[in-house]
């Protein structure tokens, strides 16, 4: 199937690990040119050196900023003429006793999850009138769908949702489609490096890191295995393809059977 990506500009957050890599790589064997944004610069870079061949431009940007956004953007349609795509992948989670659970931390969450996407999705708005034609992905969750136990990062995603379909419903007038993917867990550097949710759920489970992230699979995930980086890179790859331009509004859940409800 030709997905009609080749030379599409392609602007990927949160781009230097886990689905934002998976992502970028994706979108390069297509043959889109990409703009890829992360605060690891040293990330990004080794992302950008893995992808020789492809036309990659990176800048280390903090996206909760709404500065850094806007001269990103400037930047990315300044060095290539035009803007197509927009992923707002960039994201982080934390669990944490629910009566307790930081106000601070809270409000850095919803200014990366919630707030960013937004941000860029408007300051995308007007590349994309000017093309006649354009695509969002928003990372979303299952867990913005059902209940993960992780307050901030749950209730954000729930909006991210909300965010996609009504974004949706206003872009389709100008030949814009939104979407959201979302996934249930995957195999990402979110659940092994130090500090992150493998260490977290060993210790809300009393087990070692490796067997609590195992046992935390097999309980939860149907096909008993967490997804891989990849397995999300082509169902966002998918959604901003000429052959699914018509597809717009919708949160696909890419979970291995976790999500049971009818919608």
């Amino acid at each position: 199937m030709n997905l009609g990506l080749q030379n599409r500009v392609v602007i990927v957050t949160g781009a230097a690990s886990g689905i934002g890599k998976a992502v970028a790589t994706a979108y390069a064997s297509e043959g889109a040119i990409l703009a890829l944004a992360d605060i690891n610069l040293a990330g990004l870079q080794a992302v950008k050196k893995a992808l020789k061949g492809a036309k990659v431009y990176i800048e280390e940007v903090d996206v909760t900023k709404e500065a850094a956004c806007k001269k990103f953007i400037e930047n990315v349609a300044k060095k290539f003429g035009k803007i197509d795509v927009l992923v707002n992948n960039a994201g982080t989670a934390l669990m944490g006793d629910m009566e307790k659970f930081p106000e601070k931390i809270f409000r850095q969450h919803a200014e990366l999850m919630m707030y960013a996407p937004v941000r860029l999705t408007q300051l995308c708005i007007p590349h994309f009138k000017k093309n006649g034609w354009g695509s969002v992905v928003n990372t979303a969750s299952i867990f913005g769908k059902q209940p993960g136990g992780l307050l901030s990062y749950d209730t954000i995603k729930a909006a991210d949702i909300m965010i996609t379909k009504d974004f949706s419903s206003y872009c389709a007038a100008f030949n814009v489609n939104v979407n959201a993917v979302c996934p249930g867990p995957v195999d990402t550097p979110l659940w092994h490096e130090k500090g992150q949710l493998g260490d977290q759920l060993a210790k809300a489970t009393g087990m070692k890191k490796d067997e609590a992230i195992d046992w935390f699979a097999k309980t939860n995930i149907p096909m008993g295995r967490y997804a891989k980086a990849e397995e999300i890179a082509n169902a966002v790859v998918f959604l901003t393809s000429e052959p699914a331009h018509y597809i717009t509004g919708v949160a696909l859940n890419v979970d291995g059977g976790m999500v049971k409800s009818l919608i």
